[in-house]
């Protein structure tokens, strides 16, 4: 089976899973979440650690899902009910530093940063998802989250048509220390096809805010989704691998595909958040 099949059969069944997940259940959403935070909990320790500290790895893990958990129970049912999980993630959290103690290497509490380190970088993010995720009220309201994916793809799709088109032999070069194949043509590409389907998702009433914030809901996904991007390969050159997993045949692991959302999307809510304060 040829690479661009892989690729195409693999992006499918994550589309697929990421729509019936956002729109089908609240519960299903939960589940999916938490497990795409476990697996790039576990991609990252695997590429940043390795077998070291795996007993830290194991609470790190633990601490993720708990956290988005607490947080997703904190946006359905309110504080009072999400109160106990909040405060259980200081038996986790704890006990990664306990475990730091036990490792006995000279890198050890170096090595800690790396323990700590996606809490941060990917269990905060998706807890944040889970206040787009559910209105004030408790009631699930997936598809708004899902439009802001559905804007990053098209981002991603069209950095990828446009910079292979115009930004590969000739072009002007984005961040050629960390990322050689990224342009600028393929940026503006990115942004033009952002804002397209932003644009569209405002005439199908899939964002409820006037055509204004949409375009800046797709322009801080573009910069930030390609600012997330690059983060992620600066991680991976830094040390030496090519993808994060082989989840996705063709794509790579979930970081690979997650990279710009972690880092665009906590943005993107907390302005839709902060306009719907407002009016």
């Amino acid at each position: 089976m040829s690479t661009l099949i892989k690729r195409t059969l693999s992006g499918l069944v994550f589309i697929i899973l990421m729509i019936a997940g956002l729109l089908v259940h609240p519960l299903g959403y939960a589940v999916l979440m938490a497990s795409c935070v476990g697996i790039m909990f576990i991609e990252f320790y695997r590429m940043t650690l390795g077998n070291l500290h795996k007993t830290g790895q194991v609470f790190g893990f633990l601490s993720g899902i708990l956290l988005f958990v607490a947080t997703y129970i904190l946006a359905r049912y309110g504080f009072t009910t999400a109160r106990f999980w909040l405060m259980s993630l200081l038996i986790p959290v704890t006990a990664i530093w306990i475990s730091v103690l036990y490792n006995r290497g000279k890198d050890s509490f170096r090595n800690a940063a790396l323990l700590f380190l996606p809490l941060l970088y990917i269990a905060v993010p998706f807890s944040i998802f889970n206040f787009l995720a559910f209105n004030p009220l408790g009631m699930f309201q997936g598809i708004y989250l899902l439009a802001l994916f559905v804007i990053l793809w098209a981002s991603d799709i069209g950095g990828y048509l446009i910079g292979m088109a115009f930004g590969q032999k000739n072009g002007h070069k984005l961040f050629p220390s960390i990322s050689p194949k990224k342009s600028w043509e393929g940026f503006f590409g990115s942004l033009v096809f952002s804002q397209g389907v932003a644009f569209a998702l405002f005439k199908l009433n899939m964002i409820p805010f006037e055509w204004y914030h949409c375009a800046l809901l797709a322009l801080i996904i573009c910069v930030f989704g390609v600012l997330g991007d690059l983060t992620e390969s600066g991680m991976k050159r830094y040390f030496g691998v090519k993808d994060t997993g082989t989840i996705m045949p063709g794509h790579g692991g979930l970081l690979d595909r997650f990279d710009g959302a972690l880092i665009s999307f906590p943005i993107a809510i907390t302005y839709i958040l902060f306009v719907l304060y407002l009016n």
